[in-house]
């Protein structure tokens, strides 16, 4: 089986999409899949941020313009400019991406392509295209969806948008690296001076749909009632500075330390940093970093943010209105003022996330969509 996966952002940004293609592509070539990325990097001026050590990746030149509509997302009257940059940048690289595949001797059996809609629109020849969908899409794509060979995803997508774009989605799990992330091991507290801190930890990329700075009004909110609270930014992003002068403002520069990027292999340490970790979120279909903590025994505090629920279950931690900084102190003092509960609720995560979330397990479900829809293709093929 070769497969050919869409990432667009894989060399400009690490989020948690771009964290489960990798791992998908690293188990589906331990399953024997042939698997490539196709990735952009800016179309002028700058390089890609991300050293790529990943085989088989090809980086190809087109607009970049995600920084753009990031910083001016929550700017009065730039909604339909933004989104219409947005889809001219993903228009672009789609359309790049499938010439480069239509220039292949070898072409793929199956193209997978992550958040971009109008992949299955622009595809070439017949190959058949599975696309992955982590929100709601915005009305435009509804017709590019329906081309799609099939649509896979988790959390708030599967439970809710087939009522509501009319198509089926097919649920593949997430998973985690139970073996990676472990309350064991190094972890920051030494080298940031916060052995007698209470520590809130936070890994997130500093864009407007995580809304960390609604975390650290919780935090000024937290330090009324725990003065040794220390909160641990693990990220980067076009709202760094403006999280920043927030943290200024409120007079938090003393318990508030900003980490910058971190290698995905080097977060561990970070969760084991801390003693509860937090996610304030104005949306999150199924976040990464929430399985991460959890597998790292740490209770989890979050908005009601998508598909948090699905991971967390019932006892696995505390989830609040979102946009609510009242309610995400309450809860994250509860945990930071009973070290007890705080660690059984540690331990019942541990078990859950080595127990029912797993990398290869997602990506045997996630192989048997691709062989279902190929099969379908050359079943069309051969009736025709």
């Amino acid at each position: 089986m070769r497969v050919t996966m869409l990432v667009r952002c894989l060399a400009m940004m690490r989020g948690g999409g771009e964290t489960r293609h990798l791992a998908w592509a690293r188990e589906l070539a331990a399953l024997g899949a042939d698997v490539d990325i196709i990735a952009g990097r800016p179309l002028l001026l700058g390089g890609p941020r991300f050293v790529l050590d990943e085989p088989n990746v090809t980086l190809l030149r087109s607009p970049y313009t995600r920084d753009f509509v990031y910083r001016r997302q929550r700017r009065r009257g730039f909604g339909r400019l933004t989104s219409a940059v947005l889809h001219a940048d993903e228009e672009w690289f789609c359309r790049a991406a499938w010439r480069r595949i239509a220039a292949r001797e070898r072409k793929p059996d199956v193209v997978h392509a992550h958040a971009l809609y109008q992949a299955a629109r622009l595809r070439v020849d017949d190959t058949p295209v599975v696309i992955n969908v982590p929100g709601e899409p915005h009305a435009r794509y509804r017709r590019d969806l329906a081309q799609a060979d099939a649509l896979v995803g988790d959390g708030w997508a599967v439970e809710h948008l087939p009522a509501r774009i009319g198509l089926p989605i097919e649920r593949v799990p997430k998973g985690v690296d139970a073996e990676r992330f472990t309350p064991d091991g190094p972890s920051l507290r030494e080298d940031l001076h916060l052995e007698r801190r209470k520590v809130v930890v936070a890994v997130a990329r500093l864009v407007p749909i995580k809304n960390v700075p609604l975390l650290v009004e919780a935090i000024a909110r937290v330090r009324e009632r725990v003065p040794n609270v220390h909160l641990l930014i693990v990220g980067d992003g076009p709202e760094r500075s403006a999280v920043r002068a927030l943290v200024g403002e409120l007079g938090l520069v003393d318990c508030v330390t900003f980490t910058g990027h971190v290698p995905h292999r080097d977060t561990p340490a970070c969760y084991r940093t801390a003693d509860v970790f937090a996610l304030s979120s104005d949306f999150d279909n199924s976040p990464n970093a929430v399985l991460e903590a959890m597998a790292s025994g740490l209770p989890v505090v979050a908005t009601e943010a998508g598909g948090i629920r699905e991971f967390l279950g019932a006892g696995g931690g505390l989830v609040v209105p979102r946009g609510d900084a009242a309610a995400l102190a309450k809860a994250l003092e509860r945990y930071l003022t009973d070290a007890a509960w705080a660690r059984a609720v540690g331990a019942h995560n541990r078990r859950i996330a080595s127990a029912d979330f797993s990398w290869p397990a997602s990506a045997r479900q996630l192989l048997a969509v691709y062989e279902r829809v190929v099969s379908a293709r050359r079943n069309l093929r051969a009736s025709a």
